[in-house]
């Protein structure tokens, strides 16, 4: 890959592909392109940035790309890469990257033996369909070759992009934690303040007003993690010791949302853990809302 501006190929039109060409080609140091067989769904991603255009040819995109990226559903990279091939006559020189966080450069496999570099780029972001303004200070794992490592470390500078670093995370049990550990802080989070939802409208609070409460809980609770750390961040009657207020809490669960119920039982052993293990409660002295925990609530009154 050459010193000067690159130029970058998106196969897809999605959120990955909105967010990191807009970014890219604002920075001003990439030639940024966006391929997709629907024409509209390419015009949109790149509308009024400037520095990146849209085609409706892949082959038109890939021709001179010196980075292709498949920003398209996990599935279909392995088919899209064998695809790829022919659309040009010399893969050498090129660098392929996916971002499918959890796999590797494997399926990419068709454009290794065809002379490309091949790697993995996957910013640990939430991109929807409209994409988004800025990647700054988001992470991103990366893999590959030293040439797809090295190309996308650059693309990670010119977005912001804090590329992540473990010694086992490009390991098959890495990337699947890591992929699993990406699911509990963002699509698990979704469906928390779902359930979290639900439980208020059944008392009759509209749908948009817990939304709204319950948004601005979990902002501020997220502010005290960065402010404060995991344990400074503790709270709640699970770190007060207060069984009698947690049995309430699964008793509603058990009521309204059996699921639910099943998940705040393990959410509130894992704070019992972190609490005991940095010294905010004590370990005999939570034996019973432990076992509460572990056997979920009594019929009884009592704890």
């Amino acid at each position: 890959m050459s010193a000067r501006r690159p130029a970058v190929a998106f196969v897809g039109a999605g959120g990955l592909a909105r967010a990191m060409a807009r970014v890219l080609a604002r920075s001003g140091q990439a030639e940024v392109t966006v391929a997709s067989r629907r024409a509209a769904a390419a015009t949109a991603a790149v509308r009024g940035v400037r520095g990146a255009r849209a085609v409706r040819r892949i082959e038109d995109a890939v021709a001179s790309a010196e980075i292709v990226i498949l920003a398209i559903p996990d599935q279909a990279i392995a088919r899209a890469a064998r695809a790829l091939v022919p659309m040009r006559a010399s893969w050498r020189g090129v660098v392929a990257l996916h971002a499918a966080g959890a796999y590797g450069p494997e399926l990419l496999e068709p454009l290794r033996a065809a002379g490309a570099a091949t790697g993995v780029l996957h910013p640990l972001a939430v991109l929807g369909a409209r994409g988004v303004d800025s990647l700054a200070g988001a992470s991103a794992r990366i893999e590959g070759s030293a040439r797809a490592r090295a190309a996308a470390r650059r693309l990670c500078a010119l977005a912001g992009l804090v590329p992540l670093r473990g010694a086992r995370l490009n390991s098959t049990t890495g990337r699947r934690s890591y992929h699993a550990a990406a699911s509990l802080a963002s699509n698990d989070v979704v469906a928390l303040l779902a359930a979290a939802s639900d439980l208020l409208v059944r008392q009759g609070v509209s749908r948009r007003a817990a939304l709204f409460a319950l948004i601005a809980l979990a902002k501020s609770s997220i502010a005290q993690v960065r402010e404060a750390g995991l344990t400074g961040a503790l709270t709640g009657p699970v770190v007060r010791n207060d069984a009698r207020t947690v049995q309430g809490q699964l008793r509603a669960l058990a009521a309204f949302d059996p699921a639910a119920a099943v998940a705040h039982r393990a959410l509130s052993l894992k704070l019992l853990e972190l609490a005991t293990a940095n010294g905010r409660m004590d370990p005999a002295a939570s034996l019973k809302l432990r076992a509460l925990l572990v056997r979920g609530p009594s019929r009884s009154g009592t704890v």
